[in-house]
């Protein structure tokens, strides 16, 4: 406990001593996203502040000078950004030394994105702000859950500190599982721990099996990202550690964009640094409430790379509290990711991990859709559990009583290069 405290007292310490960059930061998160009276026009002066940037000092949004609204701007992509990347970086940033963000490259080659200081700055207060929204503080030791490599991993002194340990999921078999087991056990000190929701998924079986239980362990919060986060694996987390749990939005190439509420139903969106929009899937038009929605992001603070309505590749469906607060009601994972029944109807990918729920000895499923009604499920750990033909019926409930299903019993399905698993893969486009 001591030593917690004596690490936030220093990180706050050498924060005022810079003139308080960081603080500053946080305290605008902090009352935009509490709705601060004057939140609305903080916001709209923010975006303000970027259009305008863009315009004056970008190769690529010169040309919308005389913009009246955010409407009259494009809406760009990763592939945009890779093809345009140049153009788009802002002459006043071109000779300094910024820092480089990449995607992880798992459905393609990875985008990179460059960040000036003051964006960087915004980021380390958006985790301080969003982690105290999960009960973690600055200073409490913390475990990041995901594939490790030279690429990615922080160096002796940013681990000590941001007083972190970086534990690899490459591998998820028993002998891997046990030894995190171990780790999270022994270490008393340890608070938080961060994974993707595929690590949770595995990680949760392996301990309900081992029969373990929340007087084992000293964790407080759990923070899943990437991925959806199922209902059976926030309930076997809650009875093994009791801790606070939230599912977190955040992409790399942004930061965190919205995170699950404690209090509330939803995800909290973060309005103070970014701009986002909910637009139909097969239009520009604004979505719905309720109705499945891409995700498009304005990044109101990276002036070395305006970007400007980007379109994340991500789906939400959106909804409105009864204090009128939008929030994001469930995040639907990636476009790609989409599946169609044999009628061409979208379906969500939460549709398959709900249905199975019942099959819950299953290790880890993937269904492919090969064409409009052929479909490939990949299962590990169905075999003298449960028969294929229960299995199948409970698919065709939902993709279609003409869909042709192939069973595939598999020892494992691979992660991505990202560490994330990919449930879902959609080789079918329709016209």
């Amino acid at each position: 406990m001591i030593g917690e405290i004596v690490r936030r007292y220093g990180f706050w310490s050498l924060d005022f001593l810079k003139g308080s960059p960081i603080r500053k930061h946080y305290n605008e998160i902090k009352y935009i996203n509490n709705g601060g009276n004057k939140s609305e026009e903080i916001e709209k002066g923010n975006l303000k502040n970027l259009l305008n940037y863009a315009v004056n000092n970008t190769e690529f949004y010169k040309e919308y000078k005389d913009y009246t609204s955010i409407k009259d701007f494009p809406i760009i992509d990763k592939n945009t950004i890779k093809n345009n990347e140049l153009q788009i970086q802002s002459k006043e940033f071109k000779n300094e030394e910024l820092h480089t963000m990449s995607t992880s490259g798992s459905t393609g080659t990875p985008l990179v994105m460059k960040q000036n200081k003051n964006k960087r700055l915004r980021v380390m207060a958006e985790l301080i702000y969003f982690g105290e929204e999960a009960n973690f503080y600055v200073g409490e030791k913390n475990a990041f859950f995901r594939v490790w490599t030279k690429e990615n991993r922080n160096s002796k002194l940013s681990l000590l500190m941001k007083n972190m340990i970086e534990v690899d999921i490459s591998n998820s078999n028993d002998e891997n599982m046990e030894r995190i087991s171990k780790l999270m056990k022994i270490d008393k000190k340890l608070k938080c721990i961060s994974a993707y929701a595929s690590s949770l998924d595995g990680l949760s079986d392996y301990l309900m099996q081992q029969g373990d239980d929340k007087s084992m362990f000293s964790i407080k919060s759990i923070i899943s990202t990437a991925e959806a986060l199922s209902d059976r694996t926030r309930e076997n987390l809650q009875k093994l550690f009791g801790a606070t749990i939230v599912s977190r939005y955040s992409n790399q190439e942004n930061g965190i964009l919205a995170q699950e509420m404690i209090e509330k139903d939803g995800f909290k969106i973060n309005k103070a640094s970014y701009f986002i929009e909910f637009l139909k899937v097969d239009s520009d038009e604004e979505a719905s409430f309720g109705e499945l929605a891409r995700i498009v992001v304005t990044d109101l603070f990276n002036y070395a790379m305006p970007v400007i309505r980007y379109d994340t590749g991500d789906l939400a469906i959106t909804e409105k509290l009864p204090d009128n607060e939008k929030v994001i009601k469930s995040i639907e994972g990636r476009k790609v990711d989409v599946l169609y029944n044999t009628s061409g109807e979208t379906l969500s990918p939460h549709v398959v991990t709900n249905n199975m729920w019942n099959f819950n000895k299953v290790k880890q499923f993937q269904i492919i859709q090969e064409d409009k009604t052929n479909y490939t499920l990949k299962l590990n750990g169905a075999k003298n559990h449960y028969k294929d033909t229960e299995i199948e019926a409970r698919f065709k409930s939902f993709l279609g009583e003409n869909a042709l299903i192939t069973i595939e019993h598999v020892d494992g399905i691979p992660l991505l290069k990202s560490g994330k698993f990919q449930k879902v893969i959609c080789k079918y486009k329709p016209r």
